[in-house]
């Protein structure tokens, strides 16, 4: 029994039969701040290692959903060589990292914890930790659009899974069940989704002992949430009225796991309590200073979907704005992110592909005529010196574009040796000297403050965005203008300029919104003419915008 003393701050206090590493899980759900005075206690008098109660205390805040507190303690524990020779916590630590990164939507990091885990997985034989990585890897790539690869590895991870001897794996089933139903409702497969959800309810009602069976009564009351909010939006509202009243009789849930119930009271009209579940949860994220990210962005859209069907336009107005402010946020970053990943892409297959060169080239060599070993010869440095002078460009471009970003001088180093560099490898050999003369402070300045409020504010995405728009910019006249945009621009006139800032922005699309058809794109970068912008497409990278996409997503699935 725990007692809880009153006299001024209120501390629980925990008697020695509860100070059990074990017996903290039990509060996780019911009472974390139990919970957390029974690990606080164990480490003052040192009842227990310290990385044991590490890693009790990262799965208290995983269990609230604060991953990024949760994360850091799991890293601290990974460097600590008491656990070397420990496989078992090795695999469960990397595991729960695993799902940080996910929930985060940390792809780096998450691609290199997945591979660990699967490598020391595979080389112990364990089913069971294998099939997670292959479930999160199916996960990722039917969000990234590769639906079909995606639900082969989902099915595939469930079926070693229920193979294993691992024995938590009826939870780790019930998790893997609720985020089908997600996906195939997403695809509006809602059978497969409702047989995905009765073999969810099977997993969250099987026997388990009482650490577990508190996890299974919350997990009974989301898979009832998740159901009814799909068959809401399959339309079949009888059904989903059916899962409403299951919900409403289960226990154990929180805010977190209760937005699950959302779509369906609002598709219901039961505009009250979807208010009341939506702003909880909010309030939720604003205490734990979760103010700027992926979950915050979505929380906003659902209240004010909400608010608009209610007909509360004043609060939709300061949402939106709101929702402006994050998504513009999280874009800046995401495309700094991408720029990073699509360089680190290249230079791995840029270092694959030497590798395999290499080795063919000097199995030609024992097998073929001087001739033909000659041009393979050729062929190689040719692709090198292609790969070595791309991977220059994109640190030229992702320099310049943090400088923009962070909002650096126009005339910073960064700025003018990224500006250099670039204007260095696009020099054809016949310049005259009067083109090579060194350019003059005053006008690279104008030029680089124009780029940068083109890239920025993206300008380039207004329809009729033209010469004389960008001349008042910077207050110059013509000649002038002229003079600038020959000296520090690839583009031979102020028209392909823009189409090149366009299809630059339309190469992160594509990439970005798999889903988007390619007239689609070239009309979100203001270019109404798609044969336009598949030229100028090609013109700057050298191959379609078709194939930009299939083979940089190519990249990415071998990156996952």
């Amino acid at each position: 029994m725990l007692l809880v003393s009153l006299v001024g701050d209120a501390k629980i206090v925990v008697p020695d039969s509860m100070l059990n590493i074990r017996k903290s899980y039990l509060y996780f759900i019911t009472s974390p701040d139990t919970a957390q005075a029974i690990i606080e206690t164990i480490r003052k008098r040192k009842l227990a290692p310290e990385w044991e109660i590490e890693y009790a205390e990262g799965n208290l805040y995983f269990n609230q959903r604060r991953y990024l507190t949760a994360v850091s303690i799991y890293k601290k524990i990974d460097v600590r060589p008491e656990i070397s020779d420990s496989t078992n916590v090795q695999l469960l630590l990397l595991k729960r990292m695993m799902d940080c990164y996910d929930e985060l939507l940390d792809s780096d990091h998450l691609v290199r914890t997945l591979m660990r885990l699967r490598t020391l997985a595979e080389r112990n034989h364990n089913k069971a930790f294998e099939a997670m990585t292959y479930f999160t890897s199916g996960k990722w790539h039917h969000i990234n659009g590769q639906k079909d690869l995606g639900y082969t590895y989902c099915h595939d991870a469930i079926e070693m899974m229920k193979s294993s001897d691992y024995p938590s794996k009826h939870v780790e089933l019930r998790g893997f069940y609720g985020e089908m139903v997600k996906m195939y409702a997403r695809d509006g497969r809602y059978d497969d989704a409702m047989h995905m959800s009765r073999l969810q309810e099977a997993e969250t009602l099987h026997p388990a002992p009482i650490i577990i069976k508190k996890a299974n009564e919350r997990g009974l009351r989301q898979t009832y949430a998740i159901r009814a909010s799909m068959l809401a939006k399959a339309g079949r509202m009888s059904e989903a009225d059916q899962a409403y009243e299951s919900w409403k009789k289960t226990t154990g849930g929180n805010v977190i796991d209760d937005k699950e119930i959302f779509d369906y009271l609002r598709l219901s009209k039961k505009d009250e309590e979807a208010l009341d579940i939506v702003t909880s949860y909010r309030y939720f994220l604003y205490r734990r200073g979760d103010t700027l990210s992926v979950r915050m962005l979505a929380v906003l859209n659902m209240e004010a979907l909400l608010r608009v069907e209610i007909g509360d336009y004043e609060q939709v107005y300061k949402l939106g704005y709101q929702i402006g402010a994050i998504a513009d946020s999280l874009h800046v970053r995401r495309s700094s992110e991408q720029m990073q990943t699509t360089y680190h892409l290249l230079k791995e297959k840029n270092e694959s592909q030497q590798r395999a060169q290499w080795i063919t080239i000097l199995t030609i060599i024992l097998v073929a005529v001087l001739i033909i070993s000659l041009v393979i010869l050729y062929y190689v440095r040719y692709i090198r010196q292609r790969n070595v002078e791309l991977i220059k460009v994109l640190n030229g471009l992702d320099a310049y574009r943090r400088a923009v970003i962070n909002g650096d001088s126009p005339t910073s180093p960064e700025v003018v040796a990224a500006l250099e560099e670039m204007r260095k490898l696009k020099l054809p050999n016949d310049l005259s000297s009067e083109e090579l003369e060194e350019p003059d402070d005053e006008d690279r300045r104008l030029y680089v403050e124009m780029d940068k409020q083109v890239t920025r504010d993206r300008l380039f995405l207004k329809p009729g965005l033209g010469r004389d728009d960008l001349m008042r910019l910077i207050g110059v006249d013509k000649n002038r203008f002229g003079k600038m945009m020959s000296k520090y621009s690839d583009a031979s006139n102020t028209s392909v300029y823009i189409n090149m800032k366009r299809v630059e922005y339309g190469a992160k699309l594509l990439l970005e919104q798999p889903e988007y058809t390619i007239a689609t794109i070239a009309s979100e970068c203001g270019m109404s003419n798609t044969v336009t912008f598949n030229r100028t497409f090609k013109e700057v990278y050298n191959m379609t915008p078709s194939e930009y996409r299939d083979k940089m997503n190519a990249l990415l699935q071998q990156k996952g």
